[in-house]
């Protein structure tokens, strides 16, 4: 008898002083995935027991090894010299699974860990590949349905990352997520939604393609062109515009002219006749003390070798002089 209660006692004295550690302290599964957890000592443990939300579901016997395991719970011994180690295993894991995981071994304090078990849903990019014109806003829409918790959107344009606009509404025990991308067309691009929840290692995605057809130079060009012959236009206009108004123009000088030419010849036409006649040299003409002779009124001189005629012409010896009288 007293050789039990000695042994008892440095059964209870060793465990006692064992080290336990659990690990890890969170863990984060899908739902339908396995959870592994482990617990080990620096002593080997008589007695290890694995709870889930205060429900045992595994013993462990340092004796006859693992004791009630399931389909769904069971235990792997991975114990080395110095480390005593088990692995507790939950296949299949469910939505109630989610909560405490509690390693305890005989005569020391529990040891907690969490469990999250998370729902993957469906990402989808609403719509499909999109051709834009250069520098037009684009929007895109991801969906994200049936995820838990929350999850974390996000966008990557040509693997740059964007900001979203999130919005969430919940349907039973899930969430259906909403974000929206506006971006201007620059270029051909590859647009990523990201979709992510702690569970998963790497996000979920959906990719549609963004073509950018460059329009604004053709445009730019067939305004150029617009441009150009609207400047055409007037300068032909503007040249056409100086002919008229040159011609025009001179025409009124041409007539200025021509009016003060008619002028002047009826200015012309109105002298009278007589300043004709005192104009015009007298031939008959013979001052006082002349050297001549008269024959019948008719003058001679001496000086001229012609005889002017009755009618005013000359003959050859003699010029004869009529004297006229004009009143």
């Amino acid at each position: 008898m007293f050789g039990f209660r000695l042994g008892l006692f440095l059964l209870i004295t060793t465990v006692a002083s064992a080290q336990v550690q659990l690990q890890p302290l969170n863990a984060a599964v899908l739902r339908g995935s396995q959870a592994r957890f482990n617990c080990s000592t620096t002593q080997p443990p008589s007695v290890m027991n694995w709870m889930v939300n205060g429900r045992l579901v595994i013993t462990i016997l340092e004796a006859s090894g693992v004791f009630n395991s399931t389909d769904r719970f069971s235990a792997k011994n991975f114990t080395t010299p110095g480390d005593y180690k088990w692995e507790f295993i939950i296949s299949n894991v469910q939505r109630d699974d989610a909560g405490e995981v509690t390693c305890q071994v005989l005569g020391g304090a529990p040891r907690l860990a969490t469990l999250s078990v998370q729902e993957r849903g469906s990402v989808e990019i609403v719509g499909e590949n999109q051709t834009k014109t250069e520098g037009a806003q684009t929007e895109f829409q991801c969906r994200a349905v049936g995820w838990f918790p929350e999850p974390n959107m996000s966008w990557s344009v040509n693997g740059v990352a964007n900001s979203c606009n999130r919005s969430s509404v919940t349907q039973g025990n899930l969430f259906n997520s909403n974000c929206t991308l506006t971006i201007t067309a620059v270029k051909n691009s590859s647009v990523q939604c990201l979709v992510k929840v702690p569970a998963l290692s790497t996000p979920d995605s959906s990719t549609v393609f963004l073509t950018v057809e460059k329009l604004a130079k053709r445009d730019q060009t067939v305004l150029i062109a617009i441009t150009v012959a609207f400047s055409a236009a007037a300068l032909l206009f503007l040249i056409i515009y100086g002919i008229i108004f040159f011609c025009i123009r001179r025409k009124k000088k041409s007539s200025y002219q021509e009016e003060i030419r008619r002028a002047r010849i009826q200015s012309q036409n109105r002298t009278p006749a007589t300043e004709n006649v005192r104009g015009q040299d007298n031939r008959g003409y013979i001052r006082d003390g002349h050297d001549g002779h008269t024959n019948g009124g008719v003058w001679y001189t001496n000086h001229s070798n012609k005889h002017q005629m009755p009618n005013g012409f000359f003959d050859d010896a003699h010029r004869k002089h009529r004297h006229m009288t004009i009143v």
